[in-house]
């Protein structure tokens, strides 16, 4: 169908489609800009781009989630706020341009997602690392993946001026199928992580509302851990992070920081991190019940300590801990969606039971499904001629 569309939006065929997936955090949530080690993986929720190689110097993109079109000269990519949704894609182009790789020909790019727009998984970091493949496929700039992620970084950092870590392009990039990725986002240095669980499975839940005041929020608690890191670093000199702390220093913090506020968002950043180390260990032992655990431990931070949750994400949480062994937000916070831990065999009554209650709460209808943890980018179909 979309082949169809795609020759109704630029008169002529479509010959190369590429995939990006979407992703998760298991755990490690908001430690990612403060030196932490986290474990995404990605998720079985994809971008797609329909492309195809035109004879003059013009990008002309369109999407299936949206009614216009943008064309804009290869040489004329600077950055434009009210071109809205495109920028991120433009803005791929861009940054590789700044970095001497030169786009030759111009491209008809139809974009089709099925990941939710706003919800914390991550629809952005996916259709830029769907562009900068595709881009390093066609043109054959033979980047590797660890600078391509660099460069998908730069584009929401540099082009899109959005405060962001690294951890959502990197865990696209670095997808593979049944694997969680444990990255150090500091360094970059990965290892693949088992996680393909026998008899359980991730579901997603989409509270169906908007992120609101996140952006301000997201700032805000960066600017509290900036604050708080120039105070614990003037103690501990060898501290350059605030994930470069243990759960062993929280005493001493607390009263070096002597402000109630800035400590539990240190708190979080701290047990969150040694979390991320048990989560680790209880996926190697198949211990279900102590990742349940876990999942509800990292929520009650986010609640109490990091307070970036709000009323809809915990009572989506709390009603799915019923049927459920764990549950916790992901993504920024204040709306999107938050996952859970179910037993498979039972999870069309999980889902029935989460819509239902959720929906009786606040009148809206969540979205609940079952994901798979996949591959990152590729090239679905099409060769050069």
């Amino acid at each position: 169908m979309n082949k169809d569309l795609f020759f109704q939006k630029f008169g002529c065929e479509c010959n190369r489609i590429y995939r990006a997936p979407g992703r998760i955090n298991l755990i490690g949530e908001h430690i990612d800009y403060n030196g932490g080690i986290v474990l995404p993986c990605a998720i079985s929720k994809y971008t797609y781009l329909y492309v195809s190689i035109r004879s003059d110097d013009i990008i002309h993109i369109a999407s299936t989630n949206f009614n216009n079109s943008i064309e804009r000269s290869i040489n004329n990519l600077e950055y434009d706020r009210s071109l809205d949704w495109s920028i991120y894609a433009f803005g791929a182009f861009y940054i590789l341009q700044s970095n001497g790789y030169k786009i030759t020909k111009g491209l008809n790019i139809l974009i089709d997602s099925n990941i939710p727009m706003g919800s914390g998984l991550s629809s952005s970091a996916s259709l830029i690392d769907a562009m900068l493949y595709m881009a390093n496929d066609i043109f054959k700039f033979n980047i590797d993946k660890i600078d391509l992620i660099k460069y998908a970084k730069d584009v929401e950092n540099v082009y899109c001026h959005i405060q962001t870590g690294i951890m959502d392009q990197a865990s696209i990039m670095l997808g593979e199928e049944n694997k969680a990725i444990l990255l150090d986002c500091k360094t970059l240095n990965y290892e693949y992580v088992n996680a393909l669980l026998d008899d359980y499975s991730f579901a997603i839940l989409q509270t169906n509302v908007q992120r609101k005041l996140i952006e301000s929020k997201y700032n805000d608690r960066v600017d509290e851990c900036n604050r708080a890191l120039e105070i614990i670093k003037k103690n501990y000199k060898d501290v350059n992070y605030l994930a470069d702390l243990s759960v062993n220093d929280l005493n001493n913090i607390e009263r070096l920081l002597n402000d109630s506020v800035l400590f539990r968002r240190v708190k979080h950043v701290i047990t969150e991190q040694q979390r991320v180390y048990d989560f680790k260990d209880a996926l190697a032992k198949m211990d279900y019940q102590l990742l349940g655990k876990l999942l509800n431990e990292s929520h009650e931070s986010l609640k109490n300590d990091y307070e970036v949750t709000g009323i809809y994400l915990d009572t989506i949480c709390d009603i799915a801990r019923h049927h459920a062994i764990g549950a916790r937000m992901v993504g920024a916070g204040f709306g999107g969606c938050a996952i859970a831990l179910v037993k498979t065999s039972e999870f069309e009554l999980f889902k029935e039971e989460v819509i239902k209650k959720y929906q009786e709460s606040f009148g809206i209808k969540a979205n609940v499904y079952c994901v798979s943890i996949t591959s990152g980018p590729i090239k679905v179909e099409g060769e050069d001629k």
